[in-house]
């Protein structure tokens, strides 16, 4: 668990200041979502060992406990002893601890006291399967979750990825013709500072071109104005403005920011993002 940071996962500064400014929050959910192998609990454990402190409990309940946190009470899921989520969930809330990780949210009943916890006075960290931010939302309206409650105990919901970073051994320098830039809506300012690379693969990383992966996000944070317009159920593409309007960085432009900076190739951001729309 040493070194398990956000910087450790590739977040980018200015995300990783605002997630920051969320998980330091008193009370809340903080939501992590992505499709399954997204990194997901990994970056739910760097939000936890960056703000662990002898003076605040913490409590997991997680389906396995996959790493172990030092000062943190971690429970294993056991659903053929009747220890599900829920229940799970219900007895960490009779130890009066500050904040929570419930590994995930998969029914309505988790879902309704893991809300419910949050409006109480507990930081909830949870995961949701979703394939970004604005499905999350249409996922807890559909497990009958109060859309007021709902926004309201909501403090940031971040949809991530992993995309391959390329082999540091055999990264070479490369252009790209024009048309391949404008087919993936870069401009000239952002082309003129590129570091374009590839990589031809080599020993060190087994003939593939990539060692390790890196994060990309898109944080949503919440303010009045969304969660009033959520709470509305405003179409999505409204959402989407105001989100935008607020700072947030979609998927897609997060992992052009990792193609401009040679960290990553085209290739790879299309394998694990669509264009936007």
């Amino acid at each position: 668990m040493q070194g398990l940071t956000l910087e450790a996962l590739g977040f980018a500064a200015h995300v990783r200041e605002r997630m920051r400014g969320r998980i330091r929050e008193p009370y809340g959910m903080v939501l992590v979502t992505g499709p399954t192998g997204s990194g997901k609990t990994t970056t739910l454990y760097a939000a936890l060992s960056e703000i662990n402190s002898v003076e605040e409990k913490i409590v997991t309940i997680e389906d396995p406990v996959e790493y172990q946190v030092k000062g943190v009470v971690q429970i294993p899921v056991n659903e053929k002893k009747g220890l599900t989520f829920a229940r799970g969930l219900r007895s960490i809330l009779r130890h009066d601890p500050d904040k929570i990780m419930v590994g995930e949210i998969r029914d309505p009943e988790t879902a309704q006291i893991a809300v419910q916890s949050a409006l109480t006075g507990h930081l909830v960290f949870t995961t949701v399967h979703a394939n970004n931010v604005f499905d999350v939302l249409g996922r807890f309206l559909h497990m009958g979750i109060d859309p007021y409650n709902f926004v309201s105990c909501l403090n940031c919901v971040l949809a991530q990825r992993l995309v391959r970073v390329l082999c540091t051994h055999c990264k070479h320098p490369v252009s790209h013709p024009p048309e391949v830039l404008r087919k993936y809506g870069l401009s000239e300012e952002q082309c003129a500072t590129a570091d374009f690379h590839d990589a031809k693969g080599c020993k060190e990383c087994n003939g593939l071109g990539y060692i390790g992966r890196s994060a990309i996000v898109e944080l949503l944070e919440m303010n009045d104005e969304l969660r009033e317009r959520i709470a509305e159920k405003s179409p999505v593409s409204e959402l989407k403005k105001l989100a935008r309007d607020n700072g947030t960085i979609f998927l897609r432009q997060s992992a052009l920011e990792k193609v401009l900076r040679g960290e990553t190739t085209f290739r790879e951001i299309d394998r694990v993002t669509f264009a936007e729309v």
